[in-house]
């Protein structure tokens, strides 16, 4: 199969730099170039409408062949040194994770993409793609399929275009897990952790709820928090051991997580400052090489985003209009402390309502009697969402990570406070805490917001398990993990969206019915857990559509309508373009064709629209959704 081009490329990589570095090092800088063969094969190849099977496996077949090449030039020595691979006692003690990585892939592989992102942008901007040969801006009503950032998404194209399907497009966050998993104990190692240290940071990242739920899903934060990592180490090896070649993994991973989430500017600020203050006091006259690569790199991974961004809504980011409805619109001290207060509780939210309403009361007590500001400020609040604690949900929207935050809060008080003992736990707990307070500065706050805050935990796992390790003896850090392991079993494998048991955990309500599982569901039917209602209206659009023949459907649908599922369906026979669009993007390209249906969401249609000079007239309307024919 096809599909697996890309992925016999990271094996390669790994291998190559095995023969000079650590397994995990080499890890970072495969799993880099990987990413940045992602990006640049979908950047170059979309030029020329090129993301096509042919195209696309001709590339990663020369750049594999071309790997391998080098690998083999290096046989000899390459097993030699191999040095610091993990030896059995150590794959023993990670074991349980191993097992969270194995069911996961599971879900990640059986269940499809379901989540409302994923049904309104991630897949339906991927879908286009693929059936357009090229990431070109197009017309759409969810604006979003465009400005994003789009580096997850081209990854999940890759196995989209050469497999036929979205079997593999999972996979893509699972990866991202499981390598944060092995570069948090990379990275616990650079902060001088034992072997316990190393361990218990694996342990913390690959229990966070939210990213055994995310692991399995296409939303991104997971992306984001991979190559954060990989900044974060590539950052230490090179304060360690400066060169060009650091400079540039540097500047590599930084620029992948740029064009993966907008969220990721504010995670690699505060690492970006650090660093740049250490080469003016230590390099001097030497940092004016190593600076420029370190920004070059990220602006060229970056320039196909920014133009295209830059073209069609006249900024770099995209539209303002959408983007400044995630920004606080004020940075008053009292609004930045609303927001890191609320940002936090979202983290420790309980099963239990009477525990999250005086949670809520003490929220608002603070707000009333010491902030002076409403707890909802639409200034600081996103949208009309009143500001709530949510309870603790197996939803990779809504779910909390509160033993790594409590465990987190501990070990940068902990390492702040022994700063002189160890400094560079302390400039890594203050880069944590300059992070969270940028983030809580910046964006404006959300009951969904825990998502977004995956990327910081991630991050303070190396601390966690290197601070635990100077504190607890063997025993205790086995304890810690322990705990973090059965916590983590009702998200292993009880999903709202993608279930592996049949019964539900008193945390949220199944969104199956009892006794259905991702294994005894149809996988049509899984695109529609979040809305069961979708489903049978879009089932009748794309059975007309392949009784009829019609191979371009056209689209009237309002922003954030779920697109995908009519893809899916219909198995790239027909393909679905917007027709009639009404904001900045009615400018771009059309790539479809006339169309011969027409399906709409928008309420209260009329009976008959006039389309590209044909009237088309309603055929039949159900739960939101109607189908137009043309006339004969």
């Amino acid at each position: 199969m096809a599909a697996v081009l890309p992925a016999l490329f990271l094996p390669l990589a790994i291998a190559y730099f095995g023969v000079l570095d650590e397994w995990r090092v080499a890890f970072v800088k495969g799993a880099i170039a990987w990413g940045v063969a992602v990006a640049l094969n979908t950047e170059v190849l979309s030029v020329f409408r090129g993301l096509r099977p042919v195209p696309l496996a001709v590339v990663w077949t020369l750049e594999g062949v071309l790997v391998l090449v080098l690998v083999w030039r290096r046989r000899n020595t390459l097993s030699a040194r191999l040095t610091g691979a993990a030896g059995w006692p150590v794959v023993a003690a990670a074991s349980p994770l191993i097992v969270i990585a194995a069911a996961t892939a599971v879900i990640a592989i059986a269940a499809p993409p379901n989540t409302f992102d994923a049904m309104t942008y991630h897949m339906a901007r991927v879908a286009h793609w693929a059936a357009d040969g090229t990431v070109a801006f197009y017309p759409t009503a969810t604006l979003r399929q465009l400005y994003l950032n789009p580096w997850s998404e081209y990854a999940v194209l890759q196995f989209q275009v050469l497999s036929g399907g979205d079997r593999l497009a999972n996979l893509v966050q699972w990866f991202c897990m499981t390598g944060s998993v092995v570069f948090a104990s990379l990275i616990a190692k650079q902060l001088h952790a034992p072997l316990r240290g190393q361990l218990l940071a694996a342990f913390t990242v690959g229990t966070l709820p939210m990213g055994i739920l995310q692991a399995s899903s296409t939303q991104n934060d997971y992306s984001a928090a991979f190559w954060l990592l990989c900044a974060i180490a590539a950052a230490l090896a090179y304060v360690a051991s400066p060169s060009l070649g650091g400079a540039f993994w540097i500047g590599a991973s930084i620029g992948l997580a740029m064009l993966t989430k907008g969220s990721s500017y504010i995670f690699a600020a505060p690492l970006a400052l650090l660093l740049a203050g250490w080469m003016v006091v230590r390099l001097r006259t030497r940092l004016l090489a190593p600076a420029a690569l370190m920004v070059a790199v990220p602006l060229v991974l970056n320039f196909g985003m920014y133009i295209r961004n830059e073209v069609q809504f006249q900024s770099p980011l995209g539209p303002s209009e959408e983007t400044a409805t995630l920004a606080n619109a004020t940075l008053e001290p009292a609004a930045i402390a609303s927001n890191l207060l609320r940002d936090s509780v979202l983290q420790v939210g309980t099963p239990f309502a009477n525990v999250n309403y005086k949670l809520e009361r003490a929220v608002l007590a603070v707000h009333t009697r010491v902030l002076h500001i409403d707890v909802s400020d639409p200034r600081t609040t996103f949208g009309t969402e009143p500001f709530a604690v949510n309870a603790s949900s197996l939803d990779e929207d809504y779910a909390g990570d509160p033993l790594q935050a409590i465990l987190a809060v501990v070990s940068i008080v902990v390492a702040l406070i022994l700063w002189r003992r160890a400094p560079l736990l302390a400039l890594y707990a203050g880069a944590l805490v300059v992070t969270f307070i940028l983030f809580a500065a910046y964006l404006r706050w959300q009951p969904w917001l825990s998502r977004l805050e995956l990327p910081m935990l991630v991050a303070a796992g190396p601390l966690i398990g290197t601070v635990l390790a100077r504190w607890l003896e063997g025993l205790g850090v086995g304890v810690v993990a322990a705990l973090l392991l059965v916590v983590a079993v009702p998200f292993v494998i009880d999903n709202q969206s993608r279930p592996m048991v049949g019964f539900s955990f008193p945390l949220n309500p199944r969104l199956l019915p009892e006794g259905t599982t991702i294994f005894n569901t149809p996988r049509e039917q899984l695109y529609f857990v979040k809305d069961p209602s979708f489903e049978v209206p879009v089932r009748r659009v794309a059975a007309d559509a392949q009784s009829s023949g019609c191979g371009e459907v056209g689209m009237w649908l309002r922003g954030n309508d779920w697109e995908y599922p009519l893809w899916a369906l219909t198995g790239g026979r027909s393909r679905f373009d917007q027709a009639i669009v009404a904001n900045a993007s009615a400018t771009a390209t059309h790539f479809g064709s006339r169309p011969c249906l027409l399906v709409t969401t928008i309420d209260a249609p009329t009976p008959t629209i006039e389309l590209d000079g044909a009237l088309f007239i309603e055929t039949w309307a159900e739960n939101r959704v109607a189908l137009y024919a043309p006339l004969p």
